[in-house]
């Protein structure tokens, strides 16, 4: 199983066509890794700036709450995560969410690659869903691993051979949709 920094890294640097490619390779586990990153994204962002606050603070552990004030650092916590997932995934740090962060460059630039790979993968979704039911449903079953193509081949009464071409035709014309979309600056339906 390959790593999913290695996998981003590689959607991160490749042109349109090997983008597309890398979506389908690993069509079933997008979701994780996209998930995956951004847990990890949250927790770096968290534990920044709490080491930064304490220190600011001249913090040497853990904090006794004095004061008249209400304080609900928990409460605090929550909503910052959840601000802060959201604003991961769409990739608009235009709030003061990343100052005092070392590095919010690294942090934007895999946030826009994070979204990137999201929407790419929502658009190859709507492709497959352009497709015939039965060439849908297979390929669905063939990408999420449901079905090998023995498996294929065995439920459309057709050949190993057969079925590699079936499957290949199918990803090829999903793939020609991606890529047009991808390469097209507007929608040019109509004009001359």
């Amino acid at each position: 199983m390959e790593a999913k920094a290695n996998i981003i890294r590689k959607y991160a640097e490749a042109e349109p066509e090997s983008k597309v490619d890398i979506i389908c390779k690993y069509y079933s586990q997008i979701d994780g890794i996209i998930n995956a990153r951004i847990a990890g994204m949250k927790y770096i962002i968290w534990e920044e700036k709490e080491r930064n606050r304490r220190a600011e603070h001249g913090e040497l552990g853990v904090r006794v709450q004095s004061g008249n004030g209400y304080s609900d650092p928990t409460g605090n916590e929550g909503c910052f995560r959840a601000d802060l997932e959201k604003t991961i995934r769409n990739c608009d740090f235009s709030g003061d969410l990343l100052d005092g962060i070392e590095h919010p460059e690294k942090i934007i630039e895999e946030a826009r690659v994070l979204k990137e790979m999201k929407e790419i993968q929502n658009l190859y979704d709507l492709q497959i869903a352009c497709l015939l039911t039965e060439d849908r449903v297979l390929f669905q079953k063939y990408l999420k691993q449901e079905m090998n193509l023995t498996d294929i081949a065995s439920s459309c009464k057709i050949d190993y051979t057969s079925a590699i071409k079936k499957i290949g035709r199918i990803k090829k014309y999903v793939k020609h949709e991606v890529i047009e979309f991808l390469e097209s600056t507007s929608c040019q339906i109509g004009t001359n």
